[in-house]
């Protein structure tokens, strides 16, 4: 990154095309606690990020960056799921979800606070993938307040991936 060069990601796990496959791209910045890089991919012409432990090897090039003006950054939600669009999520939390939020998602603390007794998490998310999954498997300690994007999501999930278990 200092340098300003490219890298290959050799065989990079990826989770939303469920391939394994070689990305060449130019990285400009690591996320919070190095766990993801920002990258914009020379192939798809789009800025992504890219999760570490999914990478084989990284080969650097010497190759400079061609696309600096391109590079660019979403946002980046307390669930690590990145968009540049944000939408607003309120839970009432019991005291277990909220120290299993706290231990999983630790950015999530700074959106987080005590009212009448409860935990209440209001924050903006990304997408409704990361909520909607600690949502879920928390279903019994978790309410949703003030949601109407992450209550559709969760019933268009249970609609299309778990209507049959129901039966």
């Amino acid at each position: 990154i200092r340098e300003k060069k490219k890298v290959i990601l050799k065989a990079y796990e990826s989770a939303n095309s469920q391939e394994v496959s070689d990305r060449f791209i130019e990285p400009f910045e690591f996320t919070t606690n190095c766990i993801d890089i920002w990258g914009y991919d020379i192939e798809k012409c789009e800025n992504r990020v890219f999760k570490i432990s999914r990478i084989g090897v990284v080969t650097l090039l010497e190759d400079k960056w061609s696309n600096e003006e391109k590079h660019q950054k979403s946002k980046t939600d307390c669930f690590r799921i990145s968009s540049f669009e944000q939408t607003p999520v309120k839970l009432e939390l019991s005291l277990m979800a909220k120290n299993l939020l706290i231990e999983e998602y630790p950015m999530a603390e700074q959106d987080l606070r005590k009212e009448d007794g409860k935990w209440i998490l209001e924050t903006m998310v990304s997408g409704m993938e990361g909520v909607g999954r600690f949502v879920m498997g928390l279903a019994p300690e978790i309410k949703i307040i003030d949601s109407p994007e992450l209550e559709s999501y969760i019933k268009d999930f249970i609609n299309n991936y778990l209507k049959d278990y129901l039966k």
